[in-house]
Order: structure tokens, then sequence, then C-alpha cells
């Protein structure tokens, strides 16, 4: 086993596996990592096995941006807990330290400045709780960015989120397959990108299965748990009429429901389907087992930080990506079939 064949897999030059393996410039570190590891598995000895550790590279930011609050919180701690393990992985792989911001924004000004301040390598922004105003202000960062847990598709940046139109299409495609004529949607009172890409993927899917969408369609609660149980407590005190299935924007508002139907007297899913979003821990733990959608966050969370090291050692022109990891509807109990 030679420097030939580690070539031949790694799909590089045999002079860049050369330069890789004996510790010379002109590799960028990810490669020489990747060409190590490779020549490793295939029993060929490293020279010296040295270690290529760059702590020069700096550090690349995690920055946990709370706007108002409403969205990032406690609920949400373990659903951005395995960005953070995706990231940290790539990062720390690629021989950049790992660091994680938290800050509460009350401008852009003030948050680009505190970023700023910091002097980081890269940085990779969680986007859940901005608008389209906020994200196009993050142009004002000097180092390179990319943007997590939102999209929008009007702004030239760099985007790594769930595709959300597809996996609310599945979940209509899953209610109307099992027999609900009557559908309607929980969603926020607080726009996020996601909520916005949801609400649109539900509204595509009621058409293509040519079922009824009016202004009952779609019910507001307020995020968090306890906004939803509160506001689904008063719209059932209302009279409303409940539909055969639920979609819930995620899976912390169809808790707050669901709790709020079972006070009610409303069955799940006897008298009402419900689905939610995200796959939190406690949907596969509570009664009746909650049918939700499954997205890999740690797939999010490394491929934001592949992208941005790929910028960091490239220089190469820049085209802005937008990068839709797919998800998969895990179904449980919460759905019954109607036909």
């Amino acid at each position: 086993m030679g420097i030939k064949e580690i070539a031949e897999q790694a799909n590089v030059s045999k002079t860049t596996v050369s330069l890789a393996l004996n510790g010379h410039k002109g590799v960028s570190h990810q490669t020489r990592m990747r060409i190590i590891a490779l020549a490793k598995e295939m029993n060929y000895r490293v020279p010296g096995e040295r270690s290529f550790s760059h702590p020069s590279l700096g550090f690349i930011m995690f920055a946990r941006i709370r706007k108002h609050g409403l969205i990032l919180n406690e609920d949400q701690n373990s659903f951005i807990m395995h960005y953070i393990d995706g990231m940290n992985q790539i990062v720390r792989e690629s021989g950049y330290t790992f660091e994680i911001f938290d800050h509460r924004m009350e401008s852009m000004d003030t948050m680009v400045q505190a970023i700023e301040e910091r002097h980081p390598k890269g940085v990779i922004v969680l986007g859940t709780e901005l608008d389209s105003t906020d994200v196009e202000n993050l142009a004002r960062l000097s180092v390179p960015y990319v943007v997590i847990d939102t999209y929008f598709e009007h702004i030239a940046c760099d985007f790594v989120d769930m595709a959300n139109i597809g996996a609310v299409y599945n979940v209509v495609e899953h209610l109307y397959a099992t027999g609900h004529g009557r559908i309607c949607m929980v969603t926020s009172t607080v726009k996020s990108g996601n909520v916005l890409m949801r609400e649109r993927g539900f509204a595509l899917a009621m058409q293509q299965f040519k079922l009824k969408i009016d202004e009952d369609s779609l019910l507001e609660v307020r995020p968090g748990f306890q906004g939803a149980y509160e506001d689904m407590k008063a719209c059932l005190g209302e009279g409303r009429k409940i539909p055969e299935g639920l979609f819930c924007y995620n899976d912390v508002a169809a808790f707050g429901v669901i709790k709020a139907f079972k006070e009610a007297g409303i069955k799940v899913p006897k008298d009402v389907s419900v689905v939610g979003f995200d796959d939190l821990p406690m949907s596969s733990m509570m009664e009746p087992h909650l049918s939700s959608v499954r997205v890999s966050n740690r797939q999010i969370g490394s491929s934001a930080a592949e992208i941005l090291i790929e910028r960091l050692e490239t220089k190469k022109n820049h085209f802005p990506t937008g990068l839709l990891v797919s998800g998969s509807l895990i179904k449980r109990d919460s759905v019954a079939r109607r036909i």
C-alpha cells in the first residue's frame, strides 16, 4: 500500500498526499487530516506519526442569539445541543477551537460589535429568532458566517436549515392517506423563518390534496408550552370546531395543545389526530406517543461548520449556499386511521 493508492482513494494527486503526510505547506488542514486518517485506515505508516494540531488557526464561534426569548427557551435546549455536537466535531477535526457565544440582542449594531470584539475566524449564527432584516444586517460582519435554523430565499447568504416545506407536505400527506378530511395547523403568533416555511408547506400540501383551506385552517397560539395550552383552551371555550387532524408547528406547541384537549375531554387520537415537529425526547414518552418530524440537527450543525471552514480555507470566489436537510416523519400513536 503506497501513496498512489491513498491518492486514488482520497481523489487527490500523489503530490498532495506526499505534502500532507510529510507535514509540508500547500495543503489545507482539513485535507491533510483527511489524508492522514485514510492512510492510517489503509495501514500506511504516517512518517513520524506527526501531530498536525494548529492552535494558531484560531476559533470558530457559535453565536446563540436571543432576540426576544419566546422561541429560544429551556424547552429547546436538547434541540440546540445536537447542533453544537455536529459543529464541535467538525471544527476541532479541522484544527480550530470552538466557542459558544450567548447574546441577548438589543440591536444588530451591538450584536455585530460584540462578535467582532472577540475576533473569531468565522461565525455560525443561530438564526431561530432573527427576521429577514436581522439576517441581511449580518453582512456587516468582517468575517465569514453561516446562518442555521432559518432560511430566507431572497437573501444571498450561507444558510443551513431543515427542509420545512417538504417535511410538512409529508405530514399532510400522511393525515390525508389515513382518512383525515378536515386538517388544520396550529401555528405561532411569532413568525420565525421556519414557521413561515411550515405555513407555506401546509398551504401547498392542502392545495395538492384538494383539501379545504381557509382562515380557520390556521390557529395561532403564543410560543411555548404555556402559550399553546392557554390559547387552545380559550379556543375550545369559544366552541371552535375541532378538525380530524391537526399539525402543530413544533412539539412544544403540540404538548400544550394536547393538555388542553385532555382537560376538555377530547381524546387523542380518537377525536383528533395530532402531529408535531422536532421529535423532542418527550415525544416518544408522552401519552399518546406523539408522531413528529425528525430532522438531524447534528447534520445541520456539521454541514454549517464544513461550509464555513471551506470558506476560510479556499480563496476561490464564493457563491452563497442554501442547504436544506430533509426530515422524516416518525409515526407513533397520536394519529388514528379513519378509513
